[in-house]
């Protein structure tokens, strides 16, 4: 918001307001004009700031409207949604819950899948008779094109005859020409050939005198081996004199050798026996140390067992006599008990025979057995359960009666569920056979339209302008 700029006529109207009160002290001389301005100064001020307050108040006040109305508007938009999205899963579960409509769908499908299989043969049938058409016309251009395509195949051989004419002339001349190429390349060849019989002459006699050079160097690598087999020999001979002699040497060696083993073994077996009978010795002082030792601790303990025997015996002993003492306690305490019970059955007789005395004196007319009280309690007794079969009675009445309510109030409550849930059927079966084109409609089965749904849909026009 833009700030006003005032102007003032006098530069002493820009100062601010001066206010003052209590009594003037002093009587002063002010400028009625001045005075003039500056209340309406203040005026103006005051209209200004109530101009502006008011000018806010309806800006809030339009802003709240908006806001208010844009929640209100967010509200129902929500609500119209969740009614939506309600309705959208109460119509799915219908149609899953009821067989009527399932079996409904399924018939749509088969309707569309019918018209369209309907609608495909028709254009197959359609295209088929273009076919045929168009075949017989072809028939026509191939006839044409085939007499055609003869004159120009004649044509062609006519050609053709000419262009083989020329060619044989050409391969004649050909076969010429190479006729005598041959004649020419078989003399070169015959004077070659015999060019390479004297080169191969010159080398079978070259090769002759290189096998006698190779035959002799053998004969002479042969004198040499043997005379080297016979040094062999000899060497041999030699070393296997010499190896004889070690070998005796090595032999009376490790007889010497074993000689010493075998002392030396003998020495460590019998090392080893005394060793033995030394640990043999020491092992039965031990035995019978520890078998006196086993005879003492088994002898402790048989004593610490008759001991703990005798303990026991003697604790038995004293439980058998508690237990005794404990009988007769309770043996005795029992005979008390009895004796009070029989002293106080006593004495409840006598009260009571004294009782019955008394009543007797008291009602001469009565029979010494109280018959006609027992009379008077009988009546009574038979009274009190009339009443309890009568309130019985009014009260499986009353059940009965509630029990009859209930039903009918869940019967009436079933039948119009059961008249609602009709209704909704009927509106989804509408809806369902709205949501097709009407030219399904028209391939459903005669039973699943009614009169009133073939009005509806103007099922019978429709058929009337296919016929």
């Amino acid at each position: 918001m833009t700030t006003q700029k005032r102007t003032y006529m006098d530069a002493r109207d820009a100062t601010p307001a001066i206010h003052i009160t209590g009594r003037p002290k002093n009587m002063v001389s002010v400028d009625d004009t001045f005075v003039y301005k500056n209340a309406k100064y203040f005026c103006d001020v005051i209209n200004e700031t109530d101009l502006e307050s008011k000018q806010i108040a309806m800006e809030n006040r339009l802003r709240r409207q908006a806001f208010n109305k844009e929640a209100l508007m967010s509200d129902e938009l929500k609500q119209l949604k969740r009614q939506e999205f309600i309705d959208r899963k109460r119509r799915q579960q219908l149609r899953s819950e009821c067989e009527e409509l399932r079996e409904l769908a399924e018939q749509l499908r088969l309707a569309s899948i019918t018209k369209e299989l309907e609608e495909h043969m028709v254009e197959t049938k359609r295209n088929r008779e273009l076919a045929k058409n168009a075949k017989a016309v072809g028939l026509q251009r191939a006839e044409a094109t085939r007499q055609q395509n003869l004159a120009m195949q004649e044509q062609e051989e006519l050609r053709k005859k000419e262009q083989q004419e020329e060619l044989r002339k050409t391969l004649a001349k050909q076969i010429e020409e190479k006729r005598q190429q041959r004649q020419l390349r078989y003399v070169e060849t015959l004077t070659e050939r015999e060019m390479r019989m004297a080169m191969q002459q010159q080398i079978e006699e070259e090769d002759r005198a290189e096998q006698l050079e190779l035959n002799r160097l053998k004969l002479k690598k042969r004198d040499d081996m043997i005379t080297f087999i016979k040094e062999q020999r000899e060497y041999k001979e030699l070393q296997r004199a010499k190896s004889d002699e070690n070998l005796s040497k090595a032999l009376e060696k490790q007889s010497e050798i074993a000689e010493q083993k075998r002392q030396r073994e003998e020495a460590k077996l019998e090392t080893q026996r005394k060793q033995e009978e030394i640990k043999m010795r020491v092992g039965h002082q031990v035995f019978e140390i520890e078998e006196r030792l086993r005879q003492r601790y088994s002898l402790l303990f048989d004593l610490l067992i008759a001991e703990y025997k005798a303990k026991d015996d003697e604790r038995y002993r004293q439980q058998l006599k508690q237990e005794q003492f404990n009988r007769q306690r309770a043996r005795q305490e029992l005979e008390l008990y009895r004796a009070e019970v029989n002293e106080r059955n006593i004495e409840k007789a006598r009260k009571k025979h004294e009782q019955t005395v008394e009543r007797n004196l008291m009602c001469p007319d009565e029979g010494p057995d109280g018959i006609n009280k027992k009379d008077i309690q009988e009546r009574q007794r038979r009274k009190e359960h009339g009443v309890l079969l009568l309130s019985m009675i009014e009260d499986n009445n009353r059940k009965r009666a509630e029990a009859a309510a209930e039903n009918m109030l869940f019967f009436d409550s079933k039948a119009k569920a059961e008249a609602e849930r009709q209704e909704r059927i009927q509106e989804e079966r509408l809806q369902m056979l709205g949501s097709v084109p009407a030219s399904v409609l028209q391939y459903l089965p005669k039973q699943v339209l009614t009169d009133s749904d073939r009005k509806y849909f103007n099922i019978q026009r429709k058929e009337k302008t296919l016929k």
